[in-house]
């Protein structure tokens, strides 16, 4: 069996054999374009060190608006517990006031039935004597 053959040429034909084309001393006295390292490396990294500084000050903003949020709200958590706990016991307070007055009356109330229970009984007691 044989190898296969190959439409396209070897790397070491391709140097032996002139091209149809050009001459090998066309091509050799062909100048390469220069390597534009502005537009190939300093640019793009220029440009990626660009986005990075616009990105860590956006991400330092957020994080100090964060940081201020934060402190507001921890600043602010213990004056709002402080008043709710305050409103809660002045509901208590008020709730004990009012139950106070209500056995006063409650008391008075009583205090009146046994005077007029004790005048009752010495005005029984007198007229039975």
């Amino acid at each position: 069996m044989s190898p296969p053959s190959s439409p396209v040429p070897t790397s070491s034909q391709r140097f032996t054999q002139p091209s149809k084309n050009r001459a090998i001393a066309e091509v050799i006295s062909e100048t390469f374009p220069s390597f534009d390292h502005r537009s190939a490396v300093v640019e793009p990294f220029d440009n990626e060190s660009k986005r990075d500084a616009e990105f860590l000050e956006k991400f330092n903003d957020m994080l100090l608006d964060l940081m201020l949020e934060f402190h507001a709200w921890s600043t602010a958590r213990p004056t709002r517990e402080s008043d709710r706990t305050a409103e809660e016991l002045e509901k208590e307070i008020n709730s004990v006031i009012e139950q106070e007055k209500e056995q006063e009356k409650t008391r008075q109330r009583l205090n009146d039935f046994v005077t007029r229970i004790k005048l009752a009984l010495a005005a029984l007691t007198g007229l039975a004597a």
